[in-house]
C-alpha cells in the first residue's frame, strides 16, 4: 500500500517540474514527454528482462495492434496533459486531466462496453461536470487570459485520452505483464512522437542545458520509472480498491504543490470545484461511498 502512495506523490511533481521547465525556458511540451517516454522504455525493458528473462520477448500474437493503441494513447495524453500545464498551471491541469479521467472510464465502459449506466455514474458524471466548471470560472483561472481555454482544452483531451488508454489497459492486462504494457508502450509512444520532434530541433534543450537536463532527468527517472515501477510492486500487496484511492494524492499532491511552490492558489470556486472532482471519482472507486452520498 505504502509503495502505491509513494508512487502517486512522485507522479505529482511532474506538473509542478514541467512548469518549472516551461516558464524558465524555451522547451515544449513535446519535448518533456518524449524525453520522458524515452528514456523509460529501455529502463522498462531492462527491469523486464531481468526479472523475466527472454520472456519477457514474448508476445500473444494479438498483443501487438494493443500495445500499439496503448503507445498512440500514452503519447497523446503526455502532450495533452503537459501543454494544459504550460497554458494554466501544474495544479488545474492535473485537477481537470486526472479526476475527470476516472469519471471519463464509467461513461465510455457503459457506452463502448455496454456497462449499465447505474445512479452513482451519472451522479459522478454531474459533479464532475460542475467541479471542472467552477475550477474554470474561479477568478484564479479567469486571470491567466487567453491560455485559459487552450489549457482548459489540452487538459479536456488528456482526460478523454487517458480513459481510453485505462480501458484499453484492461484489456491488454489480461494478455501481457504490466511491465511489458509499459515497456512497449512508453517506446512506441516516444516513436510516434519523433515525426513532430524533428521540425523543433534541440536548440531549447542545448541552450538552456543547466536546467532542462537535470530537471528532464529527474522527470524521466524519478515520477517516471521509479514511479511506475513502485506502483506496480504496491499493487501486488494492495487490493484495487485502494489503489484507485490512493492514485487521488497525484492529483491533490500537485494542486498543493503548484500552491506552496508555485503560488498557484486555487481560491474558493477552484477549491469548491477539486472537492467536487474527487467525490465523483471516490464515487466511483470507493465501495458504499456513493450510497451513503447519495442516502
Amino acid at each position: 500500500m505504502a509503495l502505491v502512495a509513494v508512487a502517486a506523490l512522485l507522479w505529482s511533481t511532474t506538473g509542478v517540474v514541467s512548469r518549472v521547465l516551461f516558464e524558465q525556458t524555451e522547451i515544449s511540451p513535446l519535448m518533456v514527454a518524449f524525453i520522458r517516454l524515452a528514456v523509460a522504455a529501455p529502463l522498462f525493458t531492462a527491469i523486464g528482462l531481468l526479472h523475466q528473462g527472454r520472456g519477457f520477448l514474448r508476445l500473444p500474437p494479438a498483443a501487438g495492434r494493443w500495445l500499439l493503441l496503448l503507445g498512440l494513447a500514452q503519447a497523446g495524453f503526455q502532450v495533452g496533459y503537459l501543454s494544459s500545464v504550460e497554458k494554466i498551471g501544474a495544479g488545474l491541469a492535473t485537477l481537470i486531466a486526472l479526476c475527470l479521467a476516472p469519471v471519463l472510464v464509467a461513461l465510455l465502459g457503459t457506452l463502448l462496453l455496454g456497462e449499465a449506466l447505474t445512479r452513482r455514474v451519472l451522479t459522478a458524471l454531474a459533479l464532475a461536470i460542475a467541479g471542472t466548471a467552477l475550477l474554470v470560472i474561479s477568478p484564479q483561472a479567469m486571470n491567466i487570459g487567453e491560455g485559459l481555454w487552450a489549457g482548459v482544452g489540452y487538459g479536456l483531451f488528456a482526460a478523454g485520452v487517458y480513459a481510453a488508454f485505462t480501458l484499453i489497459s484492461r484489456y491488454a492486462a489480461d494478455h501481457v505483464h504490466p511491465m511489458q504494457s509499459a515497456a512497449l508502450g512508453f517506446g512506441v509512444g516516444a516513436l510516434v512522437m519523433v515525426p513532430a520532434l524533428s521540425m523543433e530541433g534541440l536548440a531549447p534543450l542545448i541552450e538552456t542545458a543547466a536546467l532542462t537536463v537535470p530537471a528532464l532527468a529527474y522527470l524521466a527517472l524519478i515520477p517516471t520509472t521509479l514511479g511506475y515501477v513502485c506502483f506496480f510492486s504496491g499493487l501486488r500487496h494492495t487490493t484495487a480498491t485502494i489503489s484507485s484511492i490512493l492514485v487521488l494524492l497525484e492529483p491533490l499532491g500537485a494542486a498543493l504543490l503548484a500552491w506552496a511552490l508555485l503560488g498557484e492558489a486555487l481560491g474558493p470556486f477552484g477549491l469548491l470545484g477539486a472537492i467536487m472532482l474527487t467525490v465523483a471519482v471516490m464515487g466511483l472507486t470507493v465501495p458504499g461511498f456513493a450510497r451513503r452520498l447519495l442516502g
